[in-house]
């Protein structure tokens, strides 16, 4: 995994708390369970996800959601674009990501990177 967090790409001056409130990159992922899991598999089997997506470089924050009809989205908040390709492409080749993405038809998944130009909080 070339970009996990402890990659020593690091740059000196990025400051984690400002990483954790300033998102840049937002990556949209739009997917399909596979039949024949259940609900809780395919939640288990998402939510483990997190124990691999978090030790990126330029992670900051992800939501996973269902639309309780099969059809699911993982919104994951990042640093940067580069970043966000960069663990993209580097994911498919993580044993414990694989395992996971069991759950989810190829076919049907959709991603998206977006470049953030507005944030509002109330």
């Amino acid at each position: 995994m070339v970009n996990l967090l402890f990659n020593s790409n690091t740059k000196a001056e990025q400051n984690f708390m400002s990483m954790k409130s300033e998102p840049k990159v937002i990556e949209v992922v739009m997917f399909e369970a596979n039949p024949g899991y259940s609900i809780s598999d395919i939640e288990q089997a998402l939510t483990s996800l997190n124990d691999v997506v978090k030790l990126y470089y330029g992670f900051i924050e992800r939501t996973t959601a269902s639309n309780g009809e099969g059809k699911y989205i993982d919104i994951v908040y990042w640093t940067d674009m580069d970043s966000a390709k960069s663990a993209a492409e580097d994911v498919m080749k993580n044993d414990k990501a694989a395992k996971a993405f069991e759950v989810v038809k190829p076919s049907s998944v959709q991603m998206y990177h977006f470049d953030t130009f507005n944030r509002f909080e109330e």
